[in-house]
């Protein structure tokens, strides 16, 4: 339970890739975490691979609310998400008011369209790459990427190491 008390957000979209959802979704949940799924509207979201994901909170809702981590997971929902100034705009609070954000995947693409990844060092899914790099980041191609309140990964494989970077960094700030 070593985050009990401390709030998580998950964005959710159309085409989320369904592994990048939901393992963060239960092992935070596991550790403690008050977490909650948002979304564009609270209706059903389906995964990649088939799961789905009612919403807990509309963006609408959220946007005012500050969660400790937000989590971006990949799949299609990023370049969908990103699409939506009232997304952009939630992930881009969180990352100038610090809280954690881990992005796995194609997450990084709503750090790119929320102006947070210039002078970062992350990594990212391969199609992304480039993207990521003329965004100013500097890639780095291993399987979770701490760059302060930035945490990024790759895919799905790299969830055990991503999820447990998040939670480290999460237990650190919760004992300060």
């Amino acid at each position: 339970m070593s985050l009990s008390g401390m709030s998580v957000a998950i964005l959710a979209g159309p085409d989320y890739e369904d592994l990048e959802l939901h393992y963060p979704l239960l092992r935070f949940r596991e550790e403690g975490a008050d977490v909650k799924v948002v979304a564009p509207t609270k209706d059903t979201y389906r995964g990649k691979h088939g799961l789905s994901i009612v919403p807990d909170l509309s963006i609408d809702e959220a946007l005012t609310m500050r969660f400790d981590v937000l989590i971006i997971p990949g799949g299609w929902a990023p370049d969908r998400l990103r699409r939506d100034s009232r997304v952009v705009e939630f992930v881009r609070r969180h990352g100038q008011e610090r809280a954690i954000i881990g992005a796995i995947c194609h997450g990084p693409q709503l750090l790119i369209s929320a102006k947070l990844l210039a002078g970062r060092r992350a990594t990212c899914v391969s199609g992304i790459k480039d993207d990521v790099i003329n965004a100013g980041a500097t890639f780095e191609d291993a399987p979770v990427v701490v760059d302060g309140n930035i945490i990024t990964s790759r895919v799905p494989d790299d969830l055990p190491s991503f999820c447990r970077a998040i939670i480290d960094e999460a237990s650190k700030r919760k004992r300060k």
